[in-house]
């Protein structure tokens, strides 16, 4: 149904462009593959600025609630398990206007509450219930919190069919407890935390891990990005790198959880943004000139100046995570302190502006526009003709008025 959907929305001219994108492999040790798409980084709204991970919902600012009915692509709830406990909660997919792939989409819980960029509960088992849904292992879900190249704050994923696998899920991982493993630099090019999906019976568990570790890295202050994936089961020992070329193994759903480095501010694309797709091996090119000419090499060095955290610091999130989840520290719970909403700097009113539409005042004039209007109106009368006297004054002489 999403795809027939979404090529529904295509004949009916929703999108800002024709996807027509070229793609490549990027030798080296990570398989990165690159795609070639000019007329996103052209014809996309522009991504808005961010002054910290949690902020508050602006209405003023442009939001999901401003979608046209025809970019909205169905609306869904979850009869045997809701995904919230509002039974009036309303979750919609709407296109991506500006698509990567085919079929790439926006998927907005709870879209009348208006919920500022946070992973929650809702929006993590609705990823979830999305990834078993869709029986194609080129499906992906990916969550950007802001200041990790998130561009609206108003909860929202993507889905999308990217056509070649990420590396990422043959990779070896590291076993930190029960459910938490890790993947360290360099058996990947950033450091991930992750979380696998093992039986049907454990899904609550596997939201339950994946909310705690996305609350715990925004109560720190840690941009994160999120990348829902179909992988091998996760293994601890062998070769590095280990490919199920011929599928023999499950594919299990997997979160791929990236902690990173903080992008303030509205970062201009030049050769690519290290969102959650990215850091998965996934890259967008946004100029032919770059597609031509990346290597892994300056794929590797974008990401270490605008995502990669340090050694230190990777230790010490998931050393204090495991405490977290194995009992011996307690939660902390989020966002009871998101930021108050503040004035808006003079960039954001003027993205402000930029995204109302602009009128055209009525005027004749608009109605002749291949020859010049010959309007008749009389001449105005001379002021002094229809200006008031004034009374006479004591020297005899009147002035006018």
């Amino acid at each position: 149904m999403l795809m027939s959907r979404w090529e529904s929305a295509k004949s009916e001219g929703v999108f800002n462009y024709h996807l027509n994108c070229m793609y490549k492999f990027l030798p080296g040790d990570f398989n990165f593959s690159i795609q070639l798409n000019v007329e996103r980084a052209q014809m996309r709204r522009k991504p808005m600025r961010f002054h910290a991970i949690r902020e508050a919902f602006n209405s003023m600012r442009w939001n999901f609630t401003k979608l046209k009915e025809k970019e909205i692509m169905f609306y869904f709830r979850c009869i045997n398990q809701p995904c919230s406990g509002d039974p009036l909660d309303r979750h919609i997919v709407a296109v991506n206007a500006s698509p990567l792939e085919r079929g790439h989409s926006l998927i907005v819980p709870s879209i009348s509450h208006c919920v500022p960029q946070v992973l929650n509960e809702t929006a993590v088992r609705i990823a979830a219930h999305f990834m078993l849904l869709v029986d194609d292992d080129t499906f992906h879900v990916l969550f950007n919190s802001l200041l990790g190249f998130a561009s609206v704050n108003h909860l929202h994923l993507h889905a999308l069919f990217w056509p070649y696998d990420s590396d990422l899920i043959n990779r070896r991982c590291e076993r930190i407890s029960d459910a938490l493993y890790v993947i360290r630099r360099p058996v990947w090019c950033t450091h991930v935390i992750v979380f696998q999906l093992t039986s049907a019976h454990d899904i609550n568990k596997f939201i339950t891990n994946v909310l705690t570790c996305v609350e715990f890295l925004s109560v720190k202050d840690v941009a994160h990005n999120v990348y829902f994936a179909r992988a091998q089961p996760l293994r601890t020992t062998g070769e590095i790198w280990s490919e199920d070329t011929k599928r023999t193994l499950p594919q299990l759903v997997t979160a791929y959880i990236f902690p990173r480095t903080s992008v303030l501010g509205a970062k201009p694309v030049m050769n690519f943004s290290p969102a959650a797709l990215e850091l998965a091996g996934c890259l967008t090119a946004y100029s032919y000139r770059f597609f031509e000419s990346a290597t892994e090499e300056t794929a590797l060095r974008i990401m270490d100046e605008d995502a990669t955290i340090s050694d230190s610091l990777f230790n010490q999130l998931y050393s204090e995570l495991d405490d977290i989840l194995c009992g011996r520290k307690p939660v902390s719970k989020q966002c009871d302190d998101i930021d108050a909403e503040l004035e808006l700097t003079s960039p954001e009113l003027e993205e402000l502006r930029d995204s109302f539409e602009t009128f055209e005042m009525h005027s004749p004039r608009r109605f002749y526009s291949n020859e010049k209007p010959n309007f008749d109106f009389p001449p105005p009368p001379s002021p002094l003709a229809s200006a008031p006297m004034s009374p006479p004054l004591d020297n005899g002489k009147t002035f006018p008025g």
